[in-house]
């Protein structure tokens, strides 16, 4: 069994009477009034404070002029914004005017972090503050850009003024050293009033005036100053730079070394460098002298894809492995007043093998042959060359090198008709070259013939048009058509 209990009022219970209970609630209403004033008043002198603790802007906090007491920190980041949006730099000189914003006079302003240095109670009339600093990249609030106010001053100055000229420093005719460029004086506006202009702009967020006047202004680098430049630019170009890849040697000469030199100024001071991408494009261009794209190899093949012949072997390439090692090493060298010597490493290339479609029967031939009759293919479309007996590929298909532009090998169709074991090519007047010892040389038509070329380090697509006419081969290939292709034997010549 629940037991219930009556619901009666505790006046009721106590049998106070109704008149006595209004006023005790009537008392303490007075009391919680009172008490809340007393609490309230040690804060009424104390706002500011209480904003603060509340994270809001203090009061009497303003930015640029526009108060932000109260406000919350991403509030006070807006007016900020919008403030250094509005806020211009503005200078006369010779009774013209330049104005420009803030931001492209070299000030700049970190919206959140002028906010909460606003929000802790920063003076922005205090240039010693610690949310100030005089240089870009500070990590303060604030901050100017000393190269960005010196282009403004330079705007200036050739405008009204003579901009001052600095001394440089150049390679000489020749090429293998420095000279100096002599500076001259100018006049321009004072660095000084300007760089407090667009400090005093930033710091405070408010646009800014001044008139300056035109003054003498002495180079920032000195004609001194150049000349112990060009003696460093000189003892920094002086080793010797030397590589070697795949067989071959690549020395950067003293005008070569000479350009990868430039400038800069510290302090007033003219200094040379080193400028890595001027090495690393020439250490690309020596790489590029020893690399080779693949060939691939091309097999003909009829409608149905079954192989007649091979038409091209393939070739592997070459390409170099460590180009940025090469020049990071090479400006180390330098810097250091060292030689250097290094190898450009390489690894090959794999090539691909394609398919061409041709004809099935004689026809895709460059020549009609009777059976078993002796025949040479000259392909300078595939830069290959094939020997045949009938249609049957007896040696080949060889990769070649033919003719290049203005020395193009003849077409058409032509028989062997003089060999030399051994000859000198050129070598006479109206020739522009003289290959001494050249052996195993077929003559084929005039002065086109087959023979070695002892001096190509390469074969084929890429390497192909590097004689002046005459089909080269390596060595050991030149001697077998000297020895096969007697005298007679058909020379087919075609694209």
């Amino acid at each position: 069994m629940v037991k219930r209990f009556p619901q009666w009022r505790r006046d009721d219970a106590a049998h106070t009477p109704r008149h006595a209970v209004d006023g005790v609630r009537a008392r303490r209403r007075l009391l919680s009034l009172l008490l809340a004033l007393i609490l309230a008043a040690p804060l009424a002198g104390l706002t500011g404070r209480a904003a603060y603790a509340a994270d809001l802007a203090p009061a009497g906090a303003s930015v640029g002029g526009q108060s932000v007491a109260g406000m919350t920190r991403d509030e006070v980041a807006a007016v900020v914004t919008s403030q250094a949006a509005d806020t211009t730099v503005s200078v006369t000189v010779a009774g013209q005017t330049i104005e420009i914003p803030l931001e492209q006079a070299g000030g700049s302003i970190d919206a959140v972090a002028l906010a909460d240095a606003l929000i802790d109670g920063a003076d922005l009339t205090d240039s010693t503050a610690p949310h100030f600093v005089n240089n870009a990249g500070g990590g303060s609030a604030a901050s100017v850009d000393a190269d960005a106010v010196a282009a403004l001053a330079d705007r200036i100055d050739a405008r009204v003024g003579t901009p001052a000229v600095n001394a440089s420093i150049q390679p000489t005719a020749d090429g293998d050293a420095f000279e100096v460029v002599d500076g001259s004086p100018g006049r321009g506006v004072d660095r000084d009033s300007l760089t407090e202009l667009v400090e005093t702009a930033t710091l405070t967020v408010t646009s800014q005036s001044i008139e300056l006047p035109l003054e003498d202004v002495v180079p920032a680098v000195s004609d001194k100053a150049a000349e112990q430049a060009a003696a460093a630019a000189d003892a920094l170009i002086a080793p010797a730079v030397t590589l070697t890849g795949a067989g071959k040697t690549i020395e950067a000469d003293a005008a070569t070394r000479a350009s990868w030199v430039g400038t800069t100024v510290i302090d007033g001071e003219l200094v040379p460098v080193l400028l890595k991408e001027s090495v690393a494009a020439w250490v690309d261009q020596a790489a590029a002298g020893i690399e080779l794209d693949p060939i691939s190899a091309i097999d003909n093949v009829d409608a149905d894809g079954d192989l007649l012949e091979p038409a091209r072997p393939a070739q592997a390439g070459l390409e170099v492995t460590n180009r940025s090692a090469v020049t990071d090493a090479i400006i180390t060298s330098l810097d250091a007043h060292q030689p250097y010597t290094g190898e450009l490493a390489t690894q090959e290339v794999a090539a691909d093998t394609e398919q061409r479609v041709v004809s099935s029967g004689t026809d895709r031939f460059a020549y009609t042959a009777a059976p078993g009759e002796k025949w040479v293919d000259i392909n300078l479309t595939d830069s290959t060359i094939t020997a045949y007996e009938g249609y049957e590929q007896v040696h080949g298909p060889i990769l070649m090198n033919h003719g290049g532009p203005g020395n193009e090998t003849i077409t058409g169709t032509y028989q062997v008709y003089l060999s030399y074991e051994k000859q000198d090519l050129g070598c006479t007047a109206g020739w522009s070259y003289c290959q001494k010892d050249v052996h195993w040389v077929t003559y084929w038509h005039g002065n086109y013939a087959i023979h070695s070329a002892p001096w190509a380090k390469h074969f084929g697509v890429g390497a192909d048009a590097g004689s002046h006419g005459c089909i080269n081969l390596p060595e050991e290939e030149a001697h077998w058509y000297y020895d096969w292709a007697e005298t007679g034997t058909v020379v087919v010549s075609h694209y």
